[in-house]
């Protein structure tokens, strides 16, 4: 009888042991889910970004639909990076510097984009054209500021329309796009 008592005890200490452990690898577990989901939100809000191409403004290097990826941390911007543009609450643009602080505008009367007196030199949709109601030019690029181009030009809501883009309105630098739609 003793025997199976000591059975029966050996039995609930071994339960009772696998309980125990199974108890730390579920709270393990979840430490670690909790430890990933706050690593990936902290990379997603603060370094890296997602965003949508909303129409046809970039084409034909971004298509409408197509997700971009974009770097929040870089603040040296240059000519020729697309960037996404925060101007109003909810709308984010996406849009290539074309030229920066201290450069100067211009557009000829054919239509071709000239920074600083050289043409520019990538392939787009369209002529630049100026556009009714938007800046004057020559336009000065003021500090701070970069002046952003849609490449199909003659599609895009730009810095013909709202002038140079401060530097605090452009939340990051694209690096990579997936070719997929919505």
């Amino acid at each position: 009888m003793k025997k199976d008592e000591k059975q029966s005890v050996d039995e609930i200490l071994e339960e009772k042991i696998e309980k125990v452990q199974r108890r730390r690898e579920w709270k393990r577990f979840l430490i670690e889910c909790v430890v990933v989901v706050t690593a990936v939100y902290l990379i997603f809000h603060y370094c890296i970004g997602l965003a949508f191409v909303s129409g046809h403004s970039m084409e034909p290097a971004l298509k409408d639909g197509e997700l971009v990826v974009f770097y929040r941390l870089d603040q040296a911007y240059q000519t020729d990076d697309i960037v996404i543009i925060h101007r109003e609450e909810n709308v984010e643009y996406v849009k290539r510097i074309v030229a920066e602080p201290g450069d100067v505008v211009e557009l000829s009367e054919d239509g071709v984009l000239l920074v600083n007196g050289s043409p520019e030199d990538r392939d787009v949709l369209g002529e630049t054209l100026t556009v009714s109601g938007g800046v004057e030019f020559p336009y000065t690029v003021p500090e701070g500021s970069y002046f952003v181009l849609g490449d199909n030009r003659g599609n895009s809501r730009d810095s013909r329309v709202f002038g140079a883009v401060p530097q605090e309105e452009i939340t990051g630098r694209v690096f990579f796009h997936l070719g997929m739609t919505q």
